[in-house]
């Protein structure tokens, strides 16, 4: 499972771009199709704000609330300063007010558009009911259910079966592919090495990993919705992917070294052939976007 450490900042601005390019953007089309004329959504693991800026724009709503909830207020305290980017680049204007139980409520506004944002830190890992996802119309999540466990995703979905079945739109899941080409012969140990490491608890039990996806199927089809879903790999190759493939390169060969101390010279080696080589490779990393609808 390609997970830094540490879900930080810095991690969440590299992949922002590489979703944006690889997501299944019918899917996203299909999900306004099910939300209403003025749709209340909650963002699950909303980091800084990358799957609002990606779909709010394609919902296609005139006015749109949307939650943001992460269990990072550090994250959350960032999303504004990248709103403002956004707004600016897209025409628009943007307000921050101060509510109870809130981060921030940030108010996008245009000559024909107007949409809140509520950010909300919450422990996402207790009781799920806290969620509210009876008051939302739609459920989102990016890059969030690779970090959850079997345990958690079963609370989550009595949840969604007590609110009526909301549509759910899960992108940028980890489906365990992870390929170079051309190979290395040592890239299958650092991968198994850096995927035990990374297996770590985020706070919602032991990760799904890259079993989310097969897992996150089998459980909404159980709960009777109906599913459509959609490659969304990323593919870093030459000069626009050769700082993602440094970055992950960095990431993994730090895992599997801390996994294996006794191989880190080997893991090293590894790393720099992978350094040398990397405006001739092309790396895949495999990701699944998850429509569910009743």
């Amino acid at each position: 499972m390609i997970q830094p450490q540490v879900i930080d900042g810095d991690w969440h601005a590299l992949r922002e771009p590489l979703d944006d390019k690889a997501r299944a953007i019918e899917l996203a089309w299909e999900f306004a199709r099910m939300v209403p004329s003025r749709p209340h959504i909650l963002d699950l693991g909303a980091g800084l704000g990358a799957n609002v800026r990606h779909l709010l724009p394609r919902l296609g709503r005139m006015i749109q609330d949307w939650t943001l909830m992460d269990t990072d207020a550090d994250l959350l305290a960032g999303v504004s300063d990248r709103m403002q980017r956004w707004a600016h680049e897209s025409g628009w204007r943007m307000a921050r007010n101060a509510v109870d139980g809130a981060v921030a409520e940030l108010i996008l506004a245009g000559d024909d558009m107007r949409s809140r944002l509520t950010l909300i830190r919450q422990d996402m890992s207790t009781d799920l009911h806290d969620l509210g996802i009876q008051r939302h119309d739609g459920v989102a999540g990016n890059a969030f259910f690779d970090r959850v466990s079997a345990e958690w995703l079963d609370h989550f979905i009595a949840e969604l079966i007590a609110s009526g079945l909301p549509p759910v739109l899960a992108t940028g899941v980890q489906d365990g592919r992870l390929a170079w080409t051309p190979e290395d012969p040592d890239d299958g140990m650092v991968v198994a090495l850096a995927n035990e490491s990374a297996n770590r608890d985020h706070g919602f039990g032991p990760p799904l990993g890259d079993q989310a996806s097969s897992v996150l199927v089998t459980k909404l089809e159980a709960a009777g919705y109906r599913l459509d879903g959609a490659r969304s790999d990323w593919r870093l190759s030459g000069l626009r992917g050769r700082q993602a493939q440094l970055h992950l390169v960095s990431m993994l060969a730090a895992q599997a070294a801390a996994r294996d101390p006794a191989a880190a010279d080997r893991i090293g080696a590894w790393g720099e052939r992978r350094r040398a080589a990397v405006l001739r490779a092309e790396l895949t990393v495999g990701h699944a976007d998850i429509l569910a609808r009743r």
